[in-house]
């Protein structure tokens, strides 16, 4: 019965059961992060980007739940650095870019949330050891007793952004990467946004500030302030 869920939950549309990408102003009861742990993104700095985090979490925190994953020998970590409101949840972990490789939470009409299971690889690769981070959506949902949607496709937070009313800016760097999703074509990635997200037109970018995962997402460049209003850097 196990195993017949699981593909059953593969071959489902979010779209086709009524789910969509919301926008990021749509109220939400919970914002998810990821502790800053590999030494090798940070270095000198994981001190100071954890303070960071910790003050970006508190400032959350003052209007809704905020909830840190973490390495289990950084949990009481986390807790002493973090303020009311902010919690912990213990599992393994690569990184703490959660926007990209967390799953990627879907509404319907009667208020249901569900969670898109990405593909993740580390941003074509960056690094190798990244299999922890794959498993983290999957996880998340687990814990959360929410139903999960396996999508084809790589597709890190930071390659798109949504209206929540079926617009989407995607990232061509990024999801055509062939070191991401190797013979995807536009045709193939659109239909995948609408079906996993419910996009029903998307407006594609060619490129995007460089960075440390690597050139292409439209966070850096731009982002919606409601629909048919988009907010650029110059």
């Amino acid at each position: 019965p196990g195993r017949n869920r699981e593909r059953n939950e593969r071959l489902a549309s979010p779209s086709a059961d009524g789910f969509r990408l919301p926008a990021p102003w749509e109220p939400h009861v919970r914002c998810w992060m990821a502790w800053p742990a590999r030494e090798e993104s940070w270095g000198e700095d994981r001190e100071t980007a954890r303070e960071a985090y910790a003050e970006i979490a508190a400032a959350i925190a003052r209007f809704e739940p905020v909830t840190f994953i973490s390495k289990p020998k950084n949990v009481a970590e986390v807790s002493i650095a973090t303020g009311e409101n902010v919690s912990t949840f213990s599992m393994p972990q690569d990184d703490s870019v959660f926007g990209h490789n967390g799953p990627m939470f879907v509404v319907d009409a009667g208020g249901k949330v569900a969670g898109v299971d990405w593909r993740w690889n580390a941003w074509g690769g960056r690094y190798v050891e990244h299999g922890r981070d794959g498993d983290a959506a999957r996880a998340i949902l687990e814990h959360l007793s929410m139903r999960r949607y396996e999508a084809p496709l790589v597709l890190e937070g930071g390659a798109i952004a949504g209206d929540g009313e079926g617009t989407l800016l995607a990232s061509e760097r990024a999801i055509l990467d062939p070191k991401r999703n190797p013979g995807l074509t536009k045709a193939d990635a659109e239909t995948l946004l609408a079906d996993f997200l419910g996009a029903r037109k998307v407006i594609w970018l060619a490129d995007g500030l460089p960075w440390h995962g690597g050139p292409g997402h439209v966070e850096t460049v731009a982002c919606f302030a409601r629909p048919g209003l988009v907010l650029a850097t110059g």
